[in-house]
């Protein structure tokens, strides 16, 4: 028996549409855990900044070694939150201009140590001057 063209179509639609509830599923789980996944990662930041701020005002009355043996918490863990909380929040990573991007002249580089007057600002090519041939026989270049 053979399956009509319109079975055949059916067929089809029924399977794309039960991929495409499993495909929106999938989009929508990944999504919401992904946006749980921010929400606890900033309050865990926070959380591990208020420690080591409660760390370091405490650091005149208890020490870490001695937190750490009351607290059953490690003194690396105590160590890192309240050195994180010493240091300065830093802005995000600066990039510098890559060399190859500008087509400008690495460090170290004989253009790069050349005073800029010493550089010309575009290649000179010297127009070649017409000849004239008339009169002028030519032959094989002897060796």
């Amino acid at each position: 028996m053979v399956t009509t063209e319109e079975e055949i179509a059916r067929r089809l639609q029924e399977r794309d549409s039960a991929r495409s509830a499993r495909r929106a599923q999938a989009a929508t789980t990944v999504g919401e855990l992904a946006r749980r996944h921010t929400e606890l990662a900033g309050q865990l930041v926070d959380l591990e900044r208020e420690l080591g701020e409660v760390l370091t005002a405490a650091g005149d009355v208890i020490d870490v070694s001695e937190l750490a043996q009351v607290t059953d918490v490690p003194v690396a863990d105590l160590t890192r939150w309240r050195d994180q909380a010493a240091k300065p929040a830093r802005g995000g990573k600066r990039k510098r201009p890559s060399a190859k991007k500008n087509n400008a002249p690495g460090k170290g580089t004989p253009a790069a140590t050349e005073p800029r007057a010493g550089r010309p600002a575009a290649p000179v090519t010297p127009e070649p001057e017409p000849v004239d041939t008339s009169g002028v026989a030519v032959g094989a270049a002897s060796s």
